[in-house]
């Protein structure tokens, strides 16, 4: 059994995360609509002692039945509590002794599946909510589809609301088991399956005499044994190119640092060109610096009079992703109006765009039965899963699957609407 955790006052929460700026676990939080999830995330904050001063008693003032609603502490926008549904990926966070967390409220009802990907997409792991009263219902499935689509499977399941079955087992063990055989579709297995009431507490920092056959670890425990997150400054580098602009004659390239390390002097690929440049300086606003991180938004300078713009990638010599004009992917199909062959699209991954065509769709899947729909499809329609072969008119650089996130994930774009979320699987190297 792990120690419960050491919880750190909010005050200390910001002075940590500088300290500790690229080793923040992101966590984003799934599920059905109704299951609690930002009612989840509230009593987390709350009992790691991350509400500012004040903040429990503005939601207490309000509660019907002497508990605060605890799903107000994320639902800021005037319309989420008209609506009483989250509408945007939100973010809060909040630490143990262990590690600094950044925790995504992701959307649930169907309408606001786009929101629910950009969520997932920049998260290292997932905690899956589920109403052991209401079971797998259909968005509890999508959401499983795109957390394996997204190639999220650091995953713990938190099953809420156990003090609506009066903390007992038989409920909770068979939800857990149709968890665990959506799962294994997917070709997921969590860390654990944790039996929980936000509402009340139970299971989150110390254990409940209500749910006393429980002998697992408690949510915190749970999540504090969740693999580390490679340490992005360690990786290679990747520096998407965000503009570049001229200073009294001088062409400052800008953008934010995605992985790895850059050095004053250090040699480096430009992608999809594959240019080599030498770094000239490093500058960010009042400073010159010598070296830069991962996270850090910088502009720098290079020797060479070569064109850089928008768009291109600066990486590591020895470690560079591919440039690719064509490659397969896993893609999520979120707008209502279907693909049909011959739609012209355009990909965006990081900064890097360009116009694109679905060559092939080799199957298409339902993503909440997980049953092959049809191979060699010729249209995807709202909601099916992908495998798919895109073919670009400029190529990218791009990463496969299991490997960079910030290259490996893009969305593609119908007629100006986001209308699709994927990951590369394969990316042959373009012949020189």
């Amino acid at each position: 059994m792990l120690l419960p955790p050491a919880f750190l006052p909010s005050s200390e929460i910001t002075s940590l995360a500088r300290a500790m700026d690229t080793e923040w676990l992101r966590i984003v939080v799934v599920g059905h609509v109704d299951h609690g999830k930002s009612s989840l995330i509230g009593r987390l904050l709350h009992e790691s002692g991350a509400l500012p001063d004040g903040r429990l008693e503005e939601i207490a003032r309000g509660a019907q039945d002497g508990l605060p609603e605890w799903a107000l502490l994320l639902d800021h926008f005037s319309e989420e509590r008209e609506q009483e549904r989250t509408i945007d990926s939100t973010q809060a966070f909040f630490a143990t002794a262990s590690r600094v967390y950044r925790i995504i409220d992701a959307p649930g009802h169907r309408e606001f599946l786009k929101n629910m990907v950009t969520g997932a997409a920049q998260a290292d792991a997932a905690i899956l909510v589920v109403d052991v009263e209401a079971g797998v219902l259909e968005q509890t499935r999508r959401h499983v589809a795109m957390l394996a689509m997204l190639g999220l499977r650091c995953l713990i399941v938190a099953i809420n609301k156990m003090d609506r079955v009066g903390g007992k087992r038989g409920p909770f063990d068979a939800v857990s088991s149709s968890v665990l055989a959506l799962l294994r579709q997917a070709d997921m297995t969590p860390q654990c399956v944790v039996p929980i009431s936000a509402k009340h507490g139970w299971e989150l920092a110390g254990h409940a005499p209500e749910i006393g056959w429980y002998d697992g670890p408690t949510l915190f425990e749970a999540l504090d044994s969740l693999p580390k997150p490679a340490h992005l400054s360690s990786q290679p580098l990747r520096f998407p190119v965000q503009d570049v602009y001229e200073i009294n004659g001088r062409k400052i390239i800008v953008g934010r640092i995605e992985s790895g390390r850059i050095a004053r002097g250090e040699s480096l690929m430009c992608l999809p060109t594959g240019q080599t440049v030498r770094v000239a300086t490093i500058e960010k606003f009042m400073e010159d610096r010598t070296s830069a991180k991962a996270l850090e938004s910088i502009g720098l300078t290079i020797e060479e009079p070569l064109h850089v713009e928008r768009g291109m990638v600066l990486c590591d010599l020895k470690q560079p992703p591919r440039a690719a004009g064509q490659f397969e992917a896993n893609v999520f199909w979120l707008a209502r109006n279907g693909w049909a062959r011959g739609d012209s699209l355009l990909l965006r991954c990081t900064t890097q765009q360009s116009p694109c065509q679905i060559e092939r769709v080799r199957r298409r899947v339902n993503s909440s039965t997980f049953e092959v729909v049809e191979d060699d499809a010729s249209h995807l329609d709202a909601t099916e899963v992908a495998e798919v072969v895109l073919s670009l008119d400029q190529p990218i650089a791009v990463e496969e699957f299991g490997r960079g996130k910030p290259l490996r994930r893009f969305v593609l774009i119908k007629n100006g609407e986001l209308s699709a979320g994927g990951t590369v699987t394969s990316a042959p190297r373009l012949a020189k």
